[in-house]
């Protein structure tokens, strides 16, 4: 009987040590993946289209494609900043964590939106003092507000951008490897253009003249004259280029390398990139704008940062927390603020950029899109997964407005804030 006994009371405790350990992989791997939720989703299932469902994967097939992405052997410039972050433990943590993960679970999120704020088909232009253009990545179309037109532009239509005088607004289709061109006013489409490799943001320079395309999967920038509307240069840059920012004298643009490199400096002129600066802390550099006086960038990572870089010194004065995943970032044009969304969270941050303190306001799920009116006195947000633009009042820095749209509400471009 006590050899029986001993032998059920180890079998118990081996059961037992395994369900703990278990259960504490389960939870370093989930701490591991959070950079991971970005794109395939917390749980696992993807946020769009474009990116795989992890959960219920095999194990050993999702440690062999990070590793390949690591070693360079499978490429892609966005999975071989995340991979090289990583090693080999970590793999196989966040291996196992979304193998044991169902295919088809139903998530039931809760937007922590403030509920006094009710969803509306309507919008002002008290709180859209300009023109503002939103990209529907599911739709494929472009919205305008606050009339809420509707224009049908092509498959994935991503990121946006209006000309300085308001004429002409431009959007990517990663999916087709190229730019539509809108005529502002009616929402017609001028034309087509082919430009390289998944192209992802689009930025114009600030005499009007050309359009700087990032291309992803290409490493380089396509230069398009908004005259002719045609490609004239292609400037090589660093692995992975997601986005840019100009200048105010259109000297320079700064690019993010997603590739993990750092921040492409392109002198506009001779168009060269001419060096990186390297931003050390952060992991994928995805979206970036500069200070009032253009001293400092904000440079938005793709897992849960914004690095404050210094531009003369080349130096990262700090690194901030904030929401989820990726998103975009926009310096306020009186200076005042940074702020960013974060698509894999429910919130946006808002940092003041004279102490750099954060300020986190619920606006609701998937935040991504996010740009400020000219005057400074609102911020437009979009909401991936509840396919929503929300207005805050950045006087009070609560939400004002929820305003339906359609599918996957992507990125904001508004006239008078590049």
């Amino acid at each position: 009987m006590i050899s029986v006994f001993l032998k059920y009371s180890m079998a118990v405790y081996v059961v037992t040590l395994c369900a703990v350990s278990n259960a504490s992989g389960d939870v370093e791997g989930k701490n591991k993946s959070v950079a991971c939720a970005g794109c395939h989703g917390e749980n696992g299932i993807s946020l769009s289209g474009e990116f795989p469902n992890l959960a219920g994967q095999k194990k050993t097939y999702l440690s062999k494609q990070l590793k390949d992405f690591k070693r360079g052997t499978r490429k892609d410039p966005t999975m071989f900043a995340m991979a090289s972050m990583l090693n080999d433990s970590d793999i196989e943590l966040i291996a196992a964590y979304f193998s044991n993960l169902p295919r088809k679970k139903e998530v039931s999120i809760k937007s922590n939106t403030v509920n006094s704020v009710p969803t509306t088909d309507s919008a002002n232009s008290t709180e859209f003092p300009e023109t503002t253009y939103i990209s529907m990545k599911k739709s494929g179309t472009v919205e305008t507000f606050p009339k809420q037109v509707t224009w049908k532009g092509g498959d994935n239509m991503l990121y946006n951008a209006v000309t300085p005088d308001g004429r002409k607004v431009l959007a990517t289709s990663p999916s087709s490897n190229s730019v539509y061109v809108f005529d502002a006013e009616n929402g017609r489409q001028l034309c087509v253009i082919k430009v390289g490799k998944a192209p992802k943001g689009v930025k114009v320079s600030p005499d009007g003249a050309v359009a700087y395309v990032s291309n992803q999967g290409s490493a380089n920038i396509s230069v398009i004259d908004l005259e002719k509307l045609k490609v004239i240069d292609t400037i090589k840059v660093g692995e992975g280029p997601h986005n840019a920012r100009f200048t105010k004298d259109g000297s320079l643009a700064y690019v993010t390398l997603q590739g993990g490199a750092g921040i492409g400096v392109v002198d506009t002129k001779s168009r060269t990139q001419i060096k990186i600066i390297s931003v050390p802390g952060i992991t994928g550099p995805h979206n970036i704008d500069l200070s009032y006086d253009e001293k400092t960038a904000y440079v938005r990572d793709f897992v849960h940062h914004v690095a404050v870089l210094d531009l003369k010194t080349g130096k990262v004065k700090k690194v901030i927390t904030v929401g989820n995943g990726h998103g975009g970032i926009d310096v306020t044009p009186d200076g005042k603020y940074a702020a960013t969304a974060a698509i894999g969270d429910h919130f946006i941050s808002i940092i003041n950029t004279n102490t750099l303190e954060v300020k986190n306001i619920n606006v609701g799920l998937g935040p991504h899109g996010i740009r400020a009116s000219k005057n400074s006195h609102w911020l437009y947000v979009t909401l991936t997964k509840e396919n929503a633009v929300v207005v805050v009042n950045l006087k009070t820095l609560k939400v004002a407005k929820k305003i339906s749209v359609g599918q996957f509400p992507f990125w904001v471009a508004v006239k008078g804030n590049p």
